[in-house]
């Protein structure tokens, strides 16, 4: 046995020592936990910008992780850029894998001891570029990830990538065998977004009992509503409909049609504000952590959130727990942040 729970990491090589894999195992680190990164991409990059990157070949990086798991025990996976479509979908078949191990461990244990082995919780980091809008990968970023979405047990996405990410849902996942209904369900979130967008009566309620009532087509639908309309959601008061807020939530919403278990949505991206809100969608709770906004640009505050989560969940916390510390945690190294060169700052970790 390990004396310290491993978190199977898959991210880049950022050789400014800020971003991807170096951030990865600080923050793994820092929590107490051990990292086994498996490279899945070479970075050109310094403190500010990314000028290429060169995915590791796929067949590489199941023999990296494969090497891993026939000797290690893993606790979680963090996922941060796979690099290539290739590589997303031999990441995807590689916690296919580990997922269908502990589950035969599972069955052969005794009932009081099943629950040891339940499947390790999947942390991705959806980056779809960098600060600067720089790629991070050979193949269409968004495209990149869809093997991985429906895997992932919490998905940390800034406000811009959950925005993205939400609006192609329909691209991702609109399987024909969920039938006429499904489809009709589809049809009708669209019809209610226009109607309360031209003022024929839809209130903003309507369109996500529709999307509720059409499954996962209805719930995919929202992501072509949101243009339309500020969506409500269950519990969340009227006057918030059309922020911020309102958007994360709808975002999230369509992320958890998806198959995220959970959505962590960002707001280090939204201006004009002296607070940065983080926001929580579960499968049964929602929660909002508000956090002072620090002034600059900082090096791979994602990686370190969500490397720290994962490694948090590795150690047994539950998910609002290591939410909390994760986000605690990030907060204390950004603040504590140094710089190596004019441009973004370096957490310190």
């Amino acid at each position: 046995m390990s004396d310290r729970p491993c978190v199977l990491v898959f991210s880049g090589a950022d050789p400014s020592g800020g971003a991807g894999m170096a951030a990865d195992i600080q923050a793994i680190t820092a929590m107490g936990a051990h990292a086994l990164p498996v490279l899945t991409a070479i970075t050109v990059q310094d403190n500010n910008r990314v000028h290429a990157v060169m995915p590791v070949a796929a067949e590489v990086v199941l023999q990296q992780a494969r090497a891993l798991l026939a000797q290690v025990p893993v606790a979680a996976v963090k996922i941060g850029i796979p690099g290539s479509a290739e590589n997303a979908q031999a990441i995807a078949t590689l916690i296919g894998e580990l997922r269908a191990t502990h589950r035969a461990a599972a069955g052969a244990a005794p009932g009081w001891a099943q629950r040891l082995y339940s499947d390790p919780p999947v942390v991705l980091d959806p980056v779809l570029r960098s600060g600067h809008g720089d790629a991070l990968g050979r193949d269409d970023a968004l495209q990149a990830l869809a093997p991985l979405l429906p895997l992932a047990t919490l998905i940390t996405p800034n406000g811009p990538e959950a925005a993205a990410l939400a609006g192609n849902a329909a691209r991702y996942r609109m399987p024909a065998r969920l039938g006429a209904a499904a489809t009709a369900g589809a049809a009708a979130v669209k019809r209610a977004a226009a109607a309360s967008m031209t003022g024929a009566g839809a209130a903003p309620e309507e369109v996500w009992e529709a999307a509720a009532g059409g499954g996962v087509a209805g719930e995919l639908a929202l992501a072509d509503a949101l243009p339309m309309v500020a969506l409500a959601t269950p519990g969340v008061p009227r006057a918030w409909h059309g922020t911020a807020h309102g958007d994360a939530l709808a975002h999230a919403r369509a992320l958890r049609a998806l198959g995220c278990t959970h959505v962590l949505v960002t707001g280090g991206h939204d201006e004009g504000s002296d607070v940065v809100i983080n926001r929580w969608l579960g499968p049964d709770r929602q929660q909002n952590w508000s956090w002072p906004r620090l002034a600059g640009g900082f090096h791979g505050s994602g990686c370190t959130l969500a490397a720290a989560t994962a490694a948090l969940l590795a150690l047994g916390n539950t998910m609002a727990q290591a939410l909390t510390k994760a986000q605690g945690y990030t907060q204390r190294a950004l603040a504590a942040s140094y710089a190596i060169a004019p441009g973004q700052r370096i957490p310190q970790r």
